[in-house]
């Protein structure tokens, strides 16, 4: 054979594949479950014809369709049906007689050559499929096609799993082939239940309703000993191929280095593609259980070793008191910082000593807050960032006056090599304001706290990373103060390996 042992068996799906790695793990058996019509039957065949096409050896074994029938609902697909190394196998169950019971089940086949010709009717039970299926040795990768013309075996679930158990032995130990099941995935069905706990891994079909229109989608929610990626992917078939698409969600080479802050966040910088977008705006939202403080601090430190000088709008989890404990953390002095020219603070929320040339009192309206911003950029000698409460700067100002600042901030205040990073809970403003710095963000990113408070932080836009990716937040006692571990098979999409 032209493979290795240890190689992934490709499944014909280049997207699929690249979800785990390669493909599916050698020797092991894989489930692939979905309702009627969702593709299990042709992802088997086109994992199949990729074997065929690595010089394998391959089987399928059908216990719901005789062969005419699988050639014949295969021929609309650029696969090779009559392949010298492909096999077919056909179990059914009938009822009749066997030499120890009448009226039973019993195993039939509907190949060519008769490989039971005992001169009895074989109970259709696990021990005489594997006896059957001796005969198609060596394997390399095997479909069984599906595991719903095994139901009438058995009634009793734990007969069932161990019937399960025995044939997926079979397939892997005695075979030694890389196994693809089918079944049918029906809500509350205890042998749904037990394949997928059995299998070494699961592949799901599924369809969904996208604009009323049905779609068909795939997703890998286990794969034992694998980093996979468990985001769905929309299933289609293209140039007679199933295909899965987006190929990738993640945009590693979109914008070159030099527009790219690092956040100094462990996890964050990979999971956004490098860091920060320059010269454009950034949204970092979060809900009513989490706060940005970690972020925020990490940034600002990292912005200001970096000789970038910062414009603050100020949370109520920012106000002076707080935000002066926060850097202390850090080993800076939120005083000398003021001193230095290196801060600059807007006070929205009317909770800073004002008495500082360097903190501006609340702004009232637009035209003040304008002018503030224009005094700060006439201040600093070098490049800035603004940091703003945009939830703060809603409610001080406004709907209307908060989407004119916004427009401004960019337009007028926003150099190429500068950032502009707005903080907001979308639950404490209406949904137009929250849909506008969404909408008018190049980058979104996402916090949340479950209710075991577990937090996450999601990429929800952005022109660079792996978007639609979460991480969870992990805080540690020593800068930066908190790691975004990343998410299961994000190093598939990692450029740099």
């Amino acid at each position: 054979m032209q493979r290795t042992p240890t190689e992934p068996a490709s499944t014909g799906v280049e997207v699929l594949d690249g979800m785990l790695g390669g493909g599916l793990p050698r020797n092991r058996a894989t489930l692939v479950t979905g309702g009627p019509g969702t593709g299990k039957s042709t992802l088997g065949m086109q994992f199949l014809q990729a074997g065929l096409a690595a010089g394998e050896q391959c089987l399928y074994v059908s216990t719901e369709q005789t062969i005419e029938e699988l050639k014949a609902a295969f021929s609309g697909f650029d696969f090779d049906l009559d392949h010298d190394r492909l096999d077919y196998a056909t179990i059914h169950a009938r009822r009749g007689e066997t030499i120890e019971e009448n009226d039973t089940y019993t195993l039939q086949t509907q190949e060519e050559n008769e490989w039971l010709n005992r001169g009895f009717d074989a109970p259709f039970t696990g021990s005489y499929i594997e006896d059957h299926l001796r005969n198609y040795r060596p394997c390399d990768r095997v479909v069984f096609d599906s595991t719903s013309g095994l139901a009438v075996i058995t009634e009793d679930i734990e007969r069932y799993r161990r019937l399960v158990f025995d044939l997926i032995r079979f397939f892997s130990d005695e075979m030694e082939a890389t196994t693809m099941f089918t079944a049918e995935d029906y809500p509350g069905d205890r042998r749904g239940d037990v394949l997928q706990f059995t299998a070494h891994g699961v592949i799901k079909l599924e369809t969904d309703a996208i604009e009323d229109n049905p779609r068909r989608f795939l997703s890998v929610p286990k794969m034992r000993g694998v980093d996979h990626d468990r985001r769905r992917v929309e299933l289609t078939v293209r140039n007679d191929r199933l295909t899965a698409s987006p190929r990738q969600r993640n945009h590693l080479t979109t914008l070159p280095d030099r527009r790219l802050v690092p956040t100094g966040i462990d996890g964050l910088d990979q999971l956004a593609g490098g860091g920060l977008v320059r010269g454009a705006g950034s949204l970092l939202t979060h809900d009513s259980r989490t706060t940005l403080n970690e972020l925020v601090g990490t940034l600002m430190e990292t912005v200001i070793d970096a000789g970038l000088s910062i414009a603050l709008v100020p949370t109520l989890d920012l106000q002076q008191r707080r935000l002066d404990r926060l850097l202390d953390r850090f080993d800076r002095s939120l005083s000398t910082l003021l001193d230095d020219d290196r801060l600059f603070v807007i006070d929205q929320i009317d909770g800073w000593d004002t008495d500082h040339p360097n903190v501006y009192p609340q702004a009232a309206s637009v035209e003040a807050a304008s002018e503030q911003f224009a005094a700060i950029d006439n201040r600093c000698d070098g490049d800035w960032i603004t940091i703003e409460g945009a939830t703060a700067v809603a409610h001080t100002l406004g709907s209307e006056d908060a989407r004119s600042l916004r427009y401004a901030e960019e337009l007028r205040f926003l150099d190429e090599s500068e950032l502009l990073i707005h903080l907001l809970n979308p639950e404490l403003v209406c949904d137009e304001v929250a849909a506008f710095y969404r909408d008018s963000a190049e980058q979104i990113i996402e916090t949340t706290q479950n209710s075991e408070g577990v937090r996450y932080l999601t990429l929800r836009k952005s022109p660079t990373g792996n978007v639609g990716s979460t991480g969870l937040l992990n805080p540690l006692d020593e800068p930066p103060y908190v790691r975004v571990e990343m998410p299961a098979g994000s190093h598939l999409y990692d450029s740099s390996e």
